[in-house]
């Protein structure tokens, strides 16, 4: 049973030329070809959306400049093996999806979303959000609050991010560095020592990045929907060793919303965190979820 205290725990035919130079546009792995695909069409964006499993539905929204495929799929075996759909949606920019990608705001990216839950779950779903990911699933939250219930926002970040660490992300997506700085951003704010940040010199978008980094900036002030519309349930996971979100703010979210956000504290993580410790994020969601999908 939750409550509103931080728990720590340790826990195939020929392809056209046109499809080609698609795929040579951007980074595609073997894994991908055998996601299953479906498309929505969000007014001028088609989006891709990722589809496995049956049952009440999560909705995955990826972090700063990368796709919601390979960093996500051990967390959706586990949700697909607990009974639940999980859905994909691609951000703009990667894996062959289509929209616009200039003086894009977080409203547009929250209507891709809601068109996604209304299309292939019913019209409510659960927004589970990781890193630049939890932003958009604020923002879905606040602005269809009979969709979305409830949230699960992964390295939120704090309310005062380091200004060192806050530019890390356009470094270890720069590809034209040496690869020694590049991970030695990765390595400063992405991964916990004794993890291998190699594994994210790849997958990244620079035109995806820039789109959101600018949807950010028009945003404005982020706290003010710092935790979706009044009604919305939060659960909150917090890497123990995540610089975005130093100690010192681990209590904001609770502090501010004592009857609705939940804290969980990931052992042996940074800011990477599903590639680090998986067992500790499935163990902090699948109660959640339990607890949060009779509402759906």
């Amino acid at each position: 049973m939750f409550n509103n205290k931080k728990i720590s725990l340790l826990t195939l035919g020929l392809l056209s030329s046109a499809c080609l130079l698609s795929a040579l546009a951007a980074p595609v792995t073997v894994e991908e070809l055998e996601w299953p695909t479906r498309y929505v069409q969000s007014g001028p964006t088609s989006i891709r959306v990722l589809v496995q499993g049956h049952g009440p539905a999560v909705v995955m929204i990826p972090s700063y400049g990368r796709d919601g495929g390979d960093d996500f799929n051990g967390i959706t075996s586990a949700l697909v093996d607990a009974g639940y759909l999980v859905l994909r949606p691609q951000p703009r920019g990667t894996l062959g999806l289509v929209g616009p990608m200039v003086n894009v705001t977080l409203d547009d990216l929250a209507s891709d979303v809601a068109r996604v839950i209304d299309t292939m779950a019913g019209g409510r779903a659960i927004v589970f959000g990781h890193a630049f990911g939890t932003f958009v699933t604020k923002r879905v939250a606040l602005n269809y609050p009979d969709k979305v219930p409830a949230i699960i926002v992964a390295c939120p970040g704090g309310q005062k991010i380091p200004t060192d660490i806050a530019g890390m992300p356009f470094v270890a997506r720069n590809t034209s560095l040496p690869i020694a700085t590049r991970l030695a951003a990765l390595e400063l704010a992405f991964f916990a020592p004794g993890h291998d940040a190699h594994i994210w010199l790849d997958g990244w978008y620079p035109e995806t990045l820039a789109m959101e980094r600018g949807a950010i900036e028009a945003a404005g002030d982020l706290t003010k929907f710092w935790a979706g519309a009044n009604s919305t349930q939060v659960l909150e996971l917090i890497p123990a060793e995540d610089p975005f979100q130093p100690e010192d703010q681990w209590n904001t979210t609770t502090n501010l919303y004592p009857d609705r956000a939940v804290s969980v504290v990931i052992q042996h993580a940074s800011h990477a965190l599903f590639p680090e410790n998986l067992t500790g994020v499935v163990g902090a969601v699948l109660p959640y979820l339990a607890q949060q999908s009779t509402r759906l």
